[in-house]
C-alpha cells in the first residue's frame, strides 16, 4: 500500500503543478478528481467491507494420510450495487499450529457475486489440520487503497491414518480370558453363571450344581445348564500421551501405532478397550472397541487428545477407572508410538 500512496501522492502532485503552469480546464477536472479520490474511497471501502462473508463449508472434515486434501473456500458478496475486488491468504497449519502451507488468491466479486477458489495440499503426518482465514482486503475503485477485514475463521480436517495390520499373536490366555460384559457370545460356552449359553441333556462327569431341575422335572430326565461366555475387552491400550517435547511426527506415529493395532485385535476377534486421559475434565476416556467402526470412532476421537502434566492425577484417576477389572495385557503406548506390554519392551508382540 506504501507504492500505491506514494504513486497517488506522485500523481497528484504532477496535476497539481501541469494545473498551476497550464490554464487548461481538462487540468481543473483531474484535479478535483485526486483531491476527492481518498474520501470517496474510504466511503466505499466502509461499505463493502461489511459485505464480504467467508464460507469454509466446502472444506472436507475427513481426509487420509498420504493423500492430497482440496479444499474449497468461497467468497460471498452480500451487496446488490457494488462490485468487490479482494486478496486474502489462506494458511494450513498441522497439529502443532505451524504453518505448513499457504496460498493468496486475488478476484473480482459483481454484486451478489461468490467465488470459490480452491487450495491442494499433501498430507505427510496424520493428525488435525486447520485451514486458516485470517483477513481479507477489501480494494477501491483503481485498487489504489484498501481496507484490511478481519475474519479468523478456521477449519479442521482430521486427517486419519492408514489402518494397517501388524504382527503379533494371541495366545490362548486372552483367548480364553473371561472379562465381566453385559453381552454374552451366542458361538462359545464359558464359566459365567448370569447367561445361560445353552441347555442340554445331562452327560456323565457334569457337575451336579448345573443341572437345571424344573426343566428336568418337567422333561422327565436330567437336563444341564452351559454357561455363558462374557464378551468384555480382555485387552487395554493406553495412550500415555505426556507433556514434554512434542512433534508432529511423534504424534501422527502415535496414531499410526494405535490404529495398526487396533485393527488388528478386531480382525483377531479379540474385544479390547483403549483409554487415555483427560485432564481438562479429570476423567479417564474409555472406548471399547469390537469392530471396525468402533475402531475407527476411536481414532477420530483420539486425534483431540491433549498431553497431561500431573502424572500422579493421571494415575489416581486410571486407578479409579479399573479398580477391581482386570485384563489379561495392557499395552501402553507413549507420545512417540512406542509401545510396551505389561510395562516390559518386546520384540515380538504376545498378548
Amino acid at each position: 500500500m506504501v507504492r500505491r500512496t506514494a504513486g497517488y501522492l506522485a500523481v497528484l502532485l504532477v496535476t497539481a503543478y501541469l494545473f498551476f503552469m497550464y490554464d487548461a480546464p481538462v487540468l481543473s477536472g483531474i484535479l478535483v478528481f485526486c483531491a476527492v479520490y481518498p474520501a470517496a474511497s474510504g466511503v466505499y471501502l466502509i461499505a463493502a467491507g461489511k459485505k464480504v462473508v467467508p464460507d469454509l463449508e466446502r472444506v472436507p472434515p475427513l481426509g487420509e494420510k498420504g493423500k492430497k486434501i482440496k479444499a474449497g473456500i468461497s467468497v460471498k458478496n452480500k451487496s446488490g450495487r457494488l462490485s468487490l475486488r479482494y486478496e486474502f491468504q489462506v494458511a494450513v497449519r498441522n497439529s502443532s499450529g505451524r504453518k505448513c502451507g499457504k496460498k493468496r488468491f486475488r478476484g473480482v466479486l459483481i454484486p451478489k457475486g461468490e467465488e470459490t477458489v480452491w487450495l491442494t495440499f499433501d498430507t505427510e503426518y496424520c493428525g488435525v489440520m486447520e485451514i486458516c482465514l485470517d483477513s481479507i482486503r477489501i480494494y477501491d475503485f483503481l485498487g489504489i487503497f484498501y481496507r484490511k477485514v478481519r475474519w479468523k475463521k478456521t477449519a479442521g480436517i482430521k486427517v486419519m491414518p492408514q489402518f494397517e495390520l501388524m504382527p503379533l499373536e494371541i495366545t490362548r490366555r486372552t483367548r480364553e480370558f473371561q472379562a465381566d460384559a453385559q453381552e454374552f457370545s451366542q458361538e462359545r460356552r464359558g464359566d459365567d453363571p448370569s447367561e445361560i449359553y445353552q441347555v442340554r441333556e445331562y452327560r456323565e462327569k457334569d457337575s451336579l450344581k448345573d443341572i437345571h431341575w424344573k426343566l428336568s422335572a418337567r422333561e422327565e430326565q436330567l437336563m444341564v445348564k452351559e454357561r455363558s461366555f462374557p464378551l468384555g475387552c480382555v485387552v487395554l491400550i493406553y495412550i500415555d500421551y505426556r507433556s514434554g517435547d512434542r512433534s508432529v511426527a511423534g504424534f501422527s506415529k502415535m496414531l499410526e501405532t494405535v490404529a495398526s493395532l487396533t485393527i488388528t485385535l478386531v480382525s483377531e476377534k479379540c474385544i479390547h478397550m483403549a483409554a487415555w486421559y483427560e485432564e481438562k475434565n479429570e476423567r479417564l476416556v474409555r472406548w471399547r472397541i469390537s469392530d471396525e467402526e468402533s475402531a475407527c470412532d476411536m481414532i477420530w476421537n483420539l486425534m483431540e487428545i491433549q498431553p497431561y502434566r500431573d502424572a500422579e492425577k493421571a494415575q489416581v484417576c486410571y486407578d479409579d477407572a479399573f479398580r477391581g477389572q482386570e485384563f489379561s495385557s495392557v499395552v501402553t503406548i507413549d507420545r512417540y508410538g512406542n509401545m510396551k506390554n505389561n510395562g516390559e519392551g518386546f520384540e515380538f508382540l504376545r498378548l
